[in-house]
């Protein structure tokens, strides 16, 4: 992301940087296999609710969005995403490699990047979902309209302004999840 906005510029990020970040989403979805199947010590519930939020986000919207895809809001998202699973994924790799002893300033940095990168993502992820109103309106986006075979009608632009309302709450939970999380290992951390 970093290097596509500073070599290419805003306007080619999702060209640069789109295809390979929809296809990392996709195989995010296995965190949330893995939690379910006991393979990792995460919540499944708490796996899959983060991978809906930023599927939803990636998928539902910039994919299909093309006006949305290389604005400022959406490099940030993307850079502060990148950024918090950089980290996220090179101390779980440590942690493997050096069998739970990473070293103290990844630890640092792991428990301690999701304090600024967390609300600012929601933020960017809630104001892309506003500014996708009109689009999802006027395109009909991932809705189905009644008469149809299934006798079933969903409308995705209700569902994200819904969910716009109820992201915060959600959220805010999550947050302080990570908030207890990060307190647990840091008081590991100060103790070893």
């Amino acid at each position: 992301v970093f290097y596509t906005c500073l070599n290419r510029g805003v306007g080619k990020l999702w060209l640069g940087a789109g295809k390979i970040f929809c296809v990392n989403q996709l195989l995010a979805f296995l965190e949330t296999v893995h939690a379910a199947l006991g393979l990792s010590r995460s919540s499944p519930g708490t796996s899959f609710a983060q991978w809906f939020g930023k599927s939803n986000v990636l998928l539902g919207i910039l994919y299909f969005i093309p006006e949305l895809q290389n604005t400022a809001v959406t490099a940030t998202l993307l850079l502060v995403w990148s950024t918090g699973e950089i980290f996220r994924y090179y101390y779980y790799l440590l942690n493997i490699v050096f069998m739970g002893q990473v070293p103290k300033q990844l630890t640092l940095i792991r428990y301690n990047m999701f304090i600024p990168l967390y609300p600012l993502g929601m933020l960017c992820e809630l104001y892309l979902m506003y500014t996708s109103q009109p689009y999802l309106e006027e395109r009909k986006l991932h809705s189905l309209e009644l008469p149809n075979t299934l006798n079933f009608a969903f409308n995705y632009s209700s569902f994200i302004k819904y969910l716009i309302k109820v992201y915060p709450l959600v959220w805010l939970p999550m947050y302080l999840h990570m908030f207890k999380q990060r307190s647990s290992k840091m008081k590991k951390l100060k103790a070893a």
